[in-house]
């Protein structure tokens, strides 16, 4: 049986809120965010973007998460997460997330710049190709 375990963290990074999902399952971490705006967001805001836009997420494969700090199978002491939880928010985020969304933006960024280049010469290609044929059409006479 495959478990998967979700992760939503809030985060304030000026001048926006932040969603950062992630999704790990026994052998992939897949880490996702989402552009929540310039005002704190509202508990209907949160539940209607994992409810009903859960599909459009788009999530990105990032290395293998090897072991978490506690596992999600154990019983933790619940003073032990409020400790946890208020280290996490004095960090930020997991810098395993930022990272992983940091080399999906990248990876998109090459491919987009790639795909512009290719189109690029392509335009220029059928432009030269039109050009080459009016002149032609101009010199063949009456």
């Amino acid at each position: 049986m495959n478990t998967i375990t979700s992760q939503l963290t809030i985060v304030f990074d000026p001048p926006f809120y932040k969603a950062i999902f992630e999704r790990r399952t026994k052998d992939s971490y897949e880490v996702a965010q989402v552009v929540l705006g310039s005002s704190e967001p509202k508990t209907p805001l949160i539940t209607d973007l994992v409810i009903n836009k859960w599909s459009r997420i788009q999530f990105f494969e990032a290395t293998s998460d090897t072991k978490s700090k506690l596992a999600a199978t154990t019983k933790v002491n619940p003073k032990r997460l409020q400790r946890l939880a208020r280290k996490d928010m004095t960090t930020g985020t997991s810098s395993k997330a930022q990272v992983a969304l940091k080399k999906a933006f990248e990876k998109s960024k090459q491919t987009q710049k790639h795909s512009s280049v290719l189109k690029k010469a392509v335009v220029q290609e059928q432009e030269y190709r039109l050009r080459k044929s009016k002149r032609i059409e101009k010199h063949k006479g009456h």
